[in-house]
This record gives C-alpha cells, sequence and structure tokens, in this order.
C-alpha cells in the first residue's frame, strides 16, 4: 500500500506534458496525467505565473516545481539573447543579478526538460517563456562518460542530446526548487 501512495504523490509532482488532444484512447490527451491531478480548486491548477518585476525583469514561476525561471529570451536572465560556452554562461551567472536576486544558476536537464510542453511546436515551450530561441538550452548536467560534454534540450521539438561544452547554445537561468 505505500508503494502505492508513494506513486500516487509521485504524480501530482510530475510536469503534464502538455497533451490534451486524444489521438488514440489511453494516450497522454485521455489522462492528461500531471501535477495538478486531484487538486479541486481550478486556481490551484494553473502551473505557470507570470510575473514582472520592471521593464526589463519578466520571470515565469512554475507551481509544480516550485522553480522561478528567467521568463523573456531576450533579458538578462537569459545572456540577452546570445549563446557561448557552458563555462561562459556559468562564469555570467556567478555575478547575474536579475529580478532582484542573484542566486541564479543553470538549470539541471530534468529541471530544464520540465518546461517542455509537448503540445507545442517551435518552439516546444509554454508561451510565457517569451522569445524562447528554437535552438539548443544549456543544463547544468554534465555527461558522465564524456565530462567535457553536458546535456542540452533542443526547444523546437523539445528533445535532448549532448555536446561539448565548448559548442555556443543559449542559456535559461533559474533559482529556487522543490
Amino acid at each position: 500500500m505505500l508503494m502505492k501512495t508513494n506513486q500516487i504523490t509521485l504524480s501530482r509532482l510530475l510536469p503534464k506534458t502538455g497533451q490534451s488532444v486524444v489521438y488514440t484512447a489511453g494516450d497522454d490527451g485521455t489522462n492528461q496525467a500531471g501535477w495538478w491531478q486531484g487538486l479541486t480548486l481550478a486556481a490551484n491548477r494553473e502551473r505557470f505565473v507570470a510575473k514582472t518585476i520592471s521593464e526589463f525583469e519578466h520571470i515565469v514561476i512554475d507551481n509544480a516545481t516550485g522553480l522561478t525561471w528567467a521568463a523573456d529570451g531576450n533579458e538578462g536572465g537569459c545572456r540577452s539573447g546570445g549563446a557561448a560556452s557552458w563555462a561562459s554562461h556559468l562564469t555570467y551567472l556567478a555575478t547575474l543579478d536579475f529580478a532582484g536576486f542573484t542566486d541564479w544558476r543553470m538549470p539541471n536537464i530534468f529541471e530544464l526538460f520540465s518546461i517542455i510542453d509537448m503540445s507545442a511546436f517551435n518552439p516546444a515551450v509554454n508561451a510565457l517563456f517569451t522569445n524562447t530561441k528554437t535552438s539548443y538550452y544549456w543544463s547544468s548536467t554534465a555527461e558522465s562518460d564524456f565530462t567535457t560534454w553536458a546535456w542540452r534540450i533542443y526547444f523546437i521539438l523539445g528533445n535532448i542530446d549532448q555536446n561539448d561544452k565548448t559548442a555556443s547554445h543559449y542559456l535559461r537561468a533559474v533559482r529556487g526548487g522543490l
């Protein structure tokens, strides 16, 4: 019984994929499993909440994960839309003061994947994440067999792979979490 309770709790914490159309009975469009399953108040089901801090500082709060994201791909929390190497982004984040916070970091691969919206394409992300480049974004997760490589997400489709850390890719800063 404990296992079933843990599975139910875990399924309520995992983000939804975004698929709401039923293509085949029993697919994700049928189930729409995810973090707010079972919540009775509709207002609690809003996953992403956009906040404007100033004219050039926009964030998105993820109610499923507790993470706060830099919202606009052209603002400081996303290195003003500039691509750079993995190490260069880490250096940039070490001194980033954005939206009143200085604890911004590069998301790990699971955190970055959690904002993928499988029902969206080009970019495969919720519309609140404005100016998302239809390209690769770095995660902080190194590739275990080739530590000079790191995991990244291709935001056209939302697929994951890895690349040499010297390659230039984009950044979406994050802070906090559960």
